[in-house]
């Protein structure tokens, strides 16, 4: 496995740009879970805040609820199935970690697994929950932030071959096709 560095909290927001498939890892009284996320967002780079939206009846929810920590690990397309595979399977009725063939591993900061086999991982104590409608939004707030050296730096290290997953709907994702760069606006042109 490649290495993985500690990085500083307020390189969370950029870790979760572009808006990448996350795995929530969450844990209480020894119990640990993972779940497929597509709903996280940066909140707040001082101090450093996410935020992640589950559905009251995942068992994340319970756990994130009960333990007050969680973690936004991001996989990489290799791990495709096992990140549908943990959208679809209930962590009440099975390990998840071992029907996708994931190793739980310690984190830097919390008592909440990350997962071995992901790119990055945002460590969080739960700030708050807020009810939206039919999803909760918890805010973490960002305690520890690791990330492959070769994948990111300051950002997310995108080729035509980026790894990162993006949800699309149902049992369809998608990877990054490649980076463009955004030129400079052009001044009108002058008129004869």
């Amino acid at each position: 496995m490649p290495s993985k560095s500690p990085r500083d909290s307020r390189q969370a927001a950029r870790l979760l740009e572009p808006g990448p498939v996350v795995l929530v890892t969450a844990q209480f009284r020894s119990q640990p879970n993972v779940m497929t996320a597509a709903w996280v967002i940066p909140l707040s780079l001082d101090p450093p805040r996410v935020g992640v939206a589950i559905h009251p009846s995942r068992f994340t929810h319970e756990l994130v609820t009960r333990g007050e920590l969680f973690v936004l690990n991001v996989p990489t397309l290799e791990l495709i199935d096992a990140v549908h595979r943990c959208g679809i399977v209930s962590g009440r009725e099975f390990d998840k970690f071992l029907q996708a063939g994931l190793h739980p591993v310690d984190a830097l900061a919390v008592d909440v697994p990350v997962i071995e086999e992901c790119a990055a991982h945002i460590e969080c104590g739960l700030v708050e929950r807020l009810t939206l409608g039919d999803h909760d939004l918890f805010v973490g707030e960002v305690l520890a932030v690791s990330a492959d050296d070769e994948l990111f730096t300051d950002r997310w290290q995108i080729s035509d071959d980026s790894p990162l997953i993006h949800h699309v709907a149902l049992d369809l994702y998608a990877g990054l096709s490649r980076p463009y760069t955004a030129r400079p606006e052009r001044e009108e042109d002058e008129e004869d």
